[in-house]
């Protein structure tokens, strides 16, 4: 009877310990400290600071069997066709695979009670001159809101990351009117999430409006590039120059001369 309960507990115990060895090796190539970090600034605006969801899912209750294998491939190659998207270099995202790996590791670890939630960043109001166009927000209060929820996308000062870059000239009539359409119902299909609490949103109309009127002085403050100046033929400027000119010369004597022979 005993020797019939050890084959049955054997494997058990076996298939325990195997899987705490394949959780353990997950977790070697990642470090948890640092993509707590990494975390906080680049996914907690969609996922919530504990995790709990915010625009973007729950990770408290991710699904999946193999929980690592599914954070790692949904991190690297995103979601099609939703606002998650692709955060690995090889799919033109910023995060390499290591940086990947501790998310990764600190995900599995943090949000099992294993390891400190990172505080969030404390940010810094912006110094606004002045806006381009008129707006009914606060572009004070709108710069901490950009850098607490827009600057993983867009950048810190609009040039464009995931998100396509803000700071430019706008080209619809009505700018502000735009941005803060875009900013409270997003863009379907795209990484671009709805804002507005009207929409399942974290963001008052108040707070869309203020950050509505940001954005419109990262168009402000945006310096237009210098024209590149013409890169020189392998003859040079002045060769070429006087190259032409006598072609040109040339070509007025062939003339002249074919008439005179008419």
């Amino acid at each position: 009877m005993q020797t019939r309960h050890l084959w049955i507990v054997g494997p058990v115990l076996l298939l325990a310990v195997m899987a705490l060895a394949g959780a353990a090796s997950a977790q070697e190539g990642g470090d948890p400290e640092r993509g707590g970090e990494l975390y906080v600034e680049n996914c907690a605006v969609c996922h919530g600071i504990e995790g709990g969801g915010r625009i973007g899912a729950d990770l408290q209750n991710f699904p999946g069997i193999d929980v690592s294998a599914a954070l790692t491939q949904t991190i690297a190659a995103g979601v099609p066709g939703s606002v998650m998207p692709a955060w690995s270099e090889a799919n033109g995202g910023p995060l390499t695979s290591q940086d990947i790996d501790d998310i990764v590791a600190y995900i599995s670890s943090a949000f099992g009670g294993t390891a400190p939630i990172e505080p969030l960043p404390t940010y810094e109001p912006a110094v606004i001159q002045g806006t381009p166009f008129e707006a009914e927000g606060d572009p004070v209060e709108g710069s901490l809101l950009y850098q607490a929820n827009c600057v993983m996308c867009h950048g810190e000062t609009g040039q464009g990351r995931f998100g396509r870059p803000l700071a430019q000239a706008w080209a619809a009539n009505e700018p502000a009117a735009y941005i803060r359409q875009v900013v409270s119902e997003g863009i379907d299909g795209t990484t671009m999430p709805a804002w507005a609490q009207a929409r399942g949103g974290p963001l008052s109309e108040e707070a869309v409006a203020d950050v509505t009127t940001f954005v419109l002085t990262l168009e402000a403050s945006a310096q237009p590039a210098e024209p590149p100046e013409p890169a020189e033929g392998p003859l040079g400027r002045s060769t070429s120059l006087i190259l032409l000119a006598a072609a040109a010369l040339i070509v007025v004597i062939v003339v002249i001369v074919y008439y005179r022979r008419a």
